[in-house]
């Protein structure tokens, strides 16, 4: 449950941000339509996410270990797609942008462990019928 209220307050911080920065001009309608398949693709895993925390089967184990991988290359291939991440590092320097990504990564860890043990875990969530 810690991990669930974890990813939960993650959430909120991005969402919030985006709020921020939508109502300062700075993030705009587009922005949002061009982040919305990573934004689907993070946020689902919350059900996952509370799955294991309530010990519940959602959908299949199967989906779930083909979801984390897809996630993790979605994250690990972000920086190399995503052309704003490009320019950002270009008025830093790609070490400060380097250093900036894996911050952002490492606050998401425990959200990416509890995804790997839902779905990789030969637990009895998966095992009982």
């Amino acid at each position: 449950m810690i991990i669930f209220i974890y990813t939960l307050l993650i959430v909120a911080l991005g969402i919030g941000n985006k709020l921020i920065l939508g109502l300062s001009g700075a993030y705009q309608p587009v922005d949002f339509i061009k982040d919305l398949p990573l934004i689907v693709l993070t946020y689902f895993g919350l059900y996952a996410i509370w799955g294991r925390a309530r010990g519940k089967r959602y959908i299949s184990q199967r989906f779930w270990q083909i979801y984390f991988v897809l996630l993790v290359i979605s994250v690990l291939a972000m920086p190399l797609l995503d052309k704003d991440i490009a320019s950002a590092a270009q008025e830093v320097s790609v070490v400060q942008a380097l250093v900036g990504y894996l911050v952002v990564s490492a606050l998401m860890i425990p959200y990416f462990w509890g995804l790997y043990k839902y779905a990789y875990s030969a637990s009895s969530i998966w095992r009982s019928s």
